[in-house]
C-alpha cells in the first residue's frame, strides 16, 4: 500500500512538472514570437485570409496564456492537497495497524495466560478430586457394613461428583492442549474413520439399538489425532442424544464444494431450538440440564477450535425433538 501511495504522488509530481514546463515554454515562445516579430506576419496573413488584426491575436493569446497559467496553478493546489490528504491517510493506517498489531500481540499474551492458568488449575485439581474419590470408593468397600442407606446414599454422590469433577478437568485439558498442539497433516480415510469410531462406541454402549448410516466421505487431509477427537465428539452425542429413541440413528456424509470438503454427522435425537445455536459452540455452554444428558460442555468447543485450526469452520442445524445435523469444513 505505501509502494502505491509513493507511485501515485510521484505520477502527481510528474504531471505538475510538465505543467510548469509546459507554462514556461508557452511564455518563453510568446516572447520570441513578440521580439522577432512573428506577429505581424501572422497578423499579416490573418487579415488576408481572417480579416483580423494583431491587436486581437495578442489579446488572444494573451487570454490564452492567461488561462493556462490559471489552470496550472489550480491544478498545482489540487494535487498538492491530494498528496497531503494522502499521506496523513497513510500516517492513520499505519498508526492503526501498529495499534491493531499491539493488541493483537497483547490478546495473544492474555489467552495464553487464561490457558496457561486453566491447564495449572486443572492439573492441580486432579489429583485431590482422585483422592477423593478413592477413599470415598475405600469406605465403600471395606466399611459398607457400618454404613446405613444414607451413608451409601451420600458416597455415591461423592463419588459419581468425582467422576464428573474428573470428566470436566480431562475436558478442560484437551480443550487447553488442542490450542498448542503441532499438526500434523496425513490423508485421512474418513470413512473408515467415522466406521472405527462408531463401533468402538457402539460397544461400549450397552442395551442400545443403534444404526449408522454411513455414505461416501471424501478423504481429508489433516491430522488424524486431532480429526478423531472430532468424530468422536460429534459421533458420541448423536449416541448421547437418541437415548430416548427406540432406534438411534445416525447418518453420515459429505460431499466437494469448491475448494473444500463438507461434512455432517445428523442424528434423530433431542435436537435443539435454532434461537440457542449460537451457544453450542461456547465453552462451558450446554442446552440441556445434566438430569437429562450428562456431558461438561466442552466437547463442542474442542470440535469448533480443531476445525479453526485446520482453516475450516463448524455450524449446526436442528429442530426440537426432532434431530440435529452438525456440518464441519476442512480445506481440500
Amino acid at each position: 500500500m505505501k509502494g502505491n501511495l509513493a507511485l501515485e504522488d510521484r505520477s502527481r509530481a510528474r504531471t505538475f512538472r510538465d505543467l510548469v514546463i509546459i507554462s514556461v515554454t508557452a511564455v518563453l515562445a510568446f516572447a520570441i514570437a513578440y521580439v522577432f516579430n512573428l506577429f505581424e506576419m501572422i497578423a499579416d496573413l490573418s487579415r488576408k485570409h481572417v480579416g483580423w488584426n494583431i491587436d486581437e491575436f495578442i489579446i488572444v493569446l494573451a487570454i490564452l496564456a492567461f488561462a493556462f497559467g490559471i489552470f496550472s496553478l489550480r491544478r498545482w493546489r489540487e494535487l498538492k492537497d491530494e498528496i497531503a490528504e494522502r499521506r496523513r491517510a497513510e500516517k492513520e493506517i499505519k498508526k492503526l495497524n501498529e495499534d491493531l498489531e499491539r493488541r493483537t500481540i497483547e490478546l495473544e499474551a492474555t489467552n495464553n495466560e487464561l490457558e496457561a492458568f486453566s491447564y495449572s488449575v486443572s492439573h492441580d485439581l486432579r489429583n485431590p478430586v482422585l483422592a477423593i474419590g478413592g477413599f470415598s470408593r475405600l469406605l465403600l468397600e471395606k466399611y459398607s457394613s457400618h454404613l446405613d442407606e444414607k451413608g451409601h446414599h451420600y458416597l455415591n454422590i461423592i463419588l459419581s461428583s468425582t467422576q464428573n469433577m474428573c470428566q470436566f478437568i480431562d475436558d478442560i485439558l484437551a480443550f487447553s492442549h488442542s490450542g498448542h498442539r503441532q499438526i500434523e497433516f496425513s490423508d485421512i480415510d474418513m470413512g473408515e474413520l467415522a466406521k472405527a469410531l462408531f463401533e468402538e462406541l457402539k460397544g461400549i454402549t450397552l442395551g442400545r439399538m443403534l444404526r449408522l448410516n454411513l455414505k461416501p466421505l471424501p478423504p481429508a487431509r489433516c491430522d488424524r489425532a486431532m480429526i478423531r477427537e472430532v468424530l468422536m465428539n460429534l459421533l458420541s452425542n448423536a449416541i448421547k442424544f437418541t437415548r430416548d429413541k427406540e432406534t438411534g440413528i445416525i447418518e453420515m456424509s459429505g460431499w466437494i464444494e469448491k475448494n473444500q470438503n463438507i461434512y455432517y454427522v445428523k442424528d434423530n435425537g433431542a435436537g435443539f431450538d435454532m434461537q440457542n445455536a449460537d451457544k453450542l459452540f461456547g465453552v462451558f455452554q450446554r442446552l440441556h440440564n445434566t438430569e437429562e444428558f450428562e456431558g461438561t460442555g466442552v466437547g463442542l468447543a474442542l470440535v469448533q477450535r480443531i476445525i479453526y485450526r485446520h482453516g475450516g469452520r463448524v455450524w449446526a442445524v436442528g429442530k426440537v425433538n426432532e434431530g440435529a445435523t452438525f456440518f464441519f469444513s476442512l480445506p481440500r
